[in-house]
């Protein structure tokens, strides 16, 4: 990418995240969790940035920052039309309502396009056939932008817009297709972690986890009571780790394993559950044996927690470790026992048998072959395996 190019790249993140903040001052009551929303939609235009500017030929880099854009100028349109209309006139107010009102299903076509591409910037395989569909909607999508150019602003910013402006309909298909695209473009990602080398896999990985996270902590929102703002704050936080994965996974972070994190996280959730059982378990029991003891039940129950959380975290880590990540875990349980082995070992004949016998089974060679000193013959002898 060229100098002028990175610095327009910069100065629209600049020019975003200032209309991010004042978006923020005229919403300062009711932003409420949409306030997490715009952070996500922040994070992924810096995110988009970063990638654009250093990878500028992948296109994965400018969809993350076309979709972060898109979603930030449909929450600040919206409010700053609105605001225009309560009080006195606003600059640009009707160009920012006008795009307010269809970005945001850019903003679902370039999500979808971008898990469909994701990470080499192109589909795999027969999947390309899916890139129709976001074609399709971002069509769709401009001609809803056209039909909506000249209405009033009062009608641009309404809740129910579909029903004052029959050109609203265009732009609803194009959220429509947007979602809807998602899923075939999700199973062309498993499909692609599936015959991806070692490094794909793992940028796959992290889409993956991110996505899922996301996805969890929305259905439990929406299922749970979706009026309690601190659920959605949750969600957001999932939603702005989907560029932050993203990130780490087209730069090819080497030094963060994503299945160590996930092993790792789960351990510690499983841990923290059976150690939450126990102290409610023990709370209960000397509680109903000791009504009037409740500071000695509580006292219990935390020693028994903290005599149990060593030996637990181990068994736990050492059980998810075998699920995870199999190879690995069989790898080090061979070294680990050769180790073992040699502090018996005298005979330098075993020793090398026992080497060549770690590599068979943790490296799986088609040949072995080990040179070792003959001081007797003051040369070398070879053992293959």
């Amino acid at each position: 990418m060229t100098a002028p190019a990175r610095w327009a790249v910069v100065g629209w993140v600049i020019l975003l995240m200032v209309a991010a903040v004042i978006w923020l001052m005229l919403s300062w009551e009711g932003a409420g969790a949409d306030a997490g929303v715009m952070g996500a939609a922040v994070c992924s235009v810096v995110v988009g940035g970063v990638l654009t500017a250093k990878v500028s030929s992948n296109t994965v880099g400018p969809l993350a920052f076309a979709a972060g854009s898109a979603w930030v100028i449909y929450l600040f349109g919206n409010v700053y039309a609105r605001a225009s209309l309560q009080g006195s006139s606003l600059p640009g107010a009707y160009v920012l309502g006008w795009a307010g009102a269809w970005t945001g299903a850019l903003f679902a076509i370039g999500v979808s396009t971008l898990i469909l591409v994701f990470p080499t910037g192109r589909p795999v395989g027969w999947w390309r056939v899916v890139a129709v569909a976001p074609i399709a909607g971002t069509v769709s999508t401009l001609t809803g932008a056209i039909a909506l150019w000249g209405l009033p602003l009062s009608t641009l910013v309404s809740t129910d817009l579909v029903s004052q402006a029959p050109g609203y309909g265009f732009v609803d298909a194009g959220f429509i297709t947007g979602f809807v695209s998602a899923i075939p473009a999700t199973l062309s990602l498993v499909a692609r972690f599936r015959r991806a080398e070692m490094i794909e896999r793992q940028q796959v990985k992290w889409l993956l986890t991110a996505t899922s996270l996301f996805a969890i902590t929305y259905v439990f929102a929406v299922f749970t009571d979706d009026s309690n703002e601190t659920l959605w704050w949750i969600v957001s936080g999932g939603l702005a780790g989907i560029p932050i994965a993203i990130l780490f996974a087209v730069l090819r972070y080497r030094l963060y394993q994503i299945d160590r994190i996930v092993s790792r996280t789960v351990s510690y959730a499983l841990v923290i559950g059976l150690l939450a059982a126990v102290f409610l378990g023990v709370v209960t029991l000397m509680t109903s044996i000791l009504p009037d003891q409740s500071d000695l039940a509580t006292a219990a129950s935390t020693l028994a927690v903290a005599g149990l959380f060593n030996p637990v975290r181990r068994r736990v880590q050492n059980w998810v470790d075998q699920r995870f990540n199999r190879s690995r875990y069989d790898t080090q349980r061979v070294m680990d026992r050769f180790a073992m082995s040699l502090r018996d070992q005298v005979d330098s004949d075993e020793v090398v048998e026992g080497w060549v016998g770690v590599v068979s089974a943790t490296m799986q060679p088609t040949l072995v072959a080990v040179w070792t000193k003959d001081d007797s013959r003051n040369d070398f002898g070879t053992i293959e395996g």
